[in-house]
């Protein structure tokens, strides 16, 4: 592993910053630290590169302890969410900065700084300063700053955080990919979900200082360990009575269920259904559209349910009365998350007519 935390423990007076963190990562890879505001995952990032100690505990770049060695002798690149970038100085000069502050000799800085300037799509802007650059681009330059150096690490804290909407997403697919291919571990601090999906190849799910679960997106997404990462990872609706729900029954240690959009389809209410004992009535309070679906929220017997619908069918209206079947929850407890299937649709074998 290049990179390891073991049982890191840090505090801010009596705030629980960090309390036994563990995690490893590989070479090259591309993580991602996500959760919500105050969790404790820049106080990881902030410890990775020296910016902070830790109380306790160890951590390795490379094999080698580095909790003594300050932030300028760990290889690090760091891209801040601000940009950080000399206001006073050009494209060209921003880009070179750390190359001079290290002393690296005049030609390799020339070479270097116009091989980043091609790699990031600066090309021409080498003489425009921070004040006449895009959000973009002004992103892009803090990035070539941080690798020009070569790193042995890339830290960005919140890395899109002061971009628009639609440039932060053209921007995440060039990150991943100037990422992978320049081969240098890289950690992404976010408490953005679509971000850390899109770009992460491992994420790690930070809460009140620990690390709840760590894997790549699809199985943290599938198979959530905790009920905090249960309820925090995609979209879901709560449902307290759930043994009220048709082919679930009550489990007397778990007290809640979750039940995300996929795991329920919706019908019209004179569609015929092949399970029809398991599907429950229930009247539509609200529909938003998503542009690709329809997001509707139906309540069922006090619940209020989410799902999708389809664009390309009727469009289904506030009060109207539909059916729906619930095919799988996930039930809670304090500790612990258990995935179950509805018994309905195993027991039932009636047919349509």
């Amino acid at each position: 592993m290049y990179i390891e935390f073991k049982h890191i423990y840090k505090n801010f007076g009596s705030y629980k910053a960090s309390e036994d963190v563990c995690f490893a990562l590989d070479k090259g890879s591309l993580s991602a630290l996500l959760g919500p505001s105050g969790s404790g995952k820049t106080t990881i990032l902030r410890m990775l590169a020296g910016l902070e100690t830790p109380d306790s505990g160890d951590i390795y770049i490379d094999g080698k302890r580095v909790n003594d060695v300050p932030p300028a002798k760990r290889g690090i690149g760091f891209v801040f969410q601000s940009y950080a970038l000399f206001r006073y100085m050009s494209v060209f000069n921003n880009i070179a900065f750390g190359m001079k502050v290290n002393h690296v000799e005049h030609n390799k800085i020339q070479r270097r700084v116009t091989e980043l300037i091609d790699l990031m799509e600066l090309k021409g802007l080498e003489n425009r300063y921070p004040s006449q650059l895009s959000g973009g681009q002004r992103q892009r330059v803090a990035f070539a700053r941080a690798i020009a150096p070569e790193p042995r690490v890339l830290l960005l804290d919140e890395p899109f955080a002061a971009i628009d909407a639609k440039v932060r997403k053209e921007l995440r697919l060039w990150l991943k990919n100037t990422i992978h291919r320049l081969g240098i571990t890289s950690v992404f601090v976010t408490h953005d979900q679509d971000e850390a999906v899109e770009i992460a190849d491992n994420i790690l799910i930070i809460n009140q200082g620990r690390v709840e679960q760590e894997g790549t997106a699809f199985n943290v997404y599938k198979t959530p360990l905790t009920p905090f990462v249960a309820q925090f990872i995609g979209n879901h609706s709560l449902i307290q009575h759930y043994g009220d729900i048709k082919g679930f029954h009550e489990q007397h240690t778990y007290h809640a269920a979750l039940v995300r959009p996929e795991f329920v389809d919706i019908f019209e209410a004179d569609e015929p259904i092949q399970y029809s004992c398991t599907a429950e009535s229930g009247i539509v309070k609200n529909v938003l559209f998503r542009g690709s679906n329809f997001e509707i929220l139906i309540d069922v017997k006090g619940n209020e349910v989410k799902a999708l619908w389809p664009v390309d069918r009727n469009v289904l209206q506030l009060g109207q009365t539909v059916k729906i079947m619930i095919k799988r929850l996930y039930l809670l407890n304090d500790n612990t998350v258990k995935s179950v299937k509805n018994e309905s649709l195993v027991a039932d074998k009636s047919q349509v007519i």
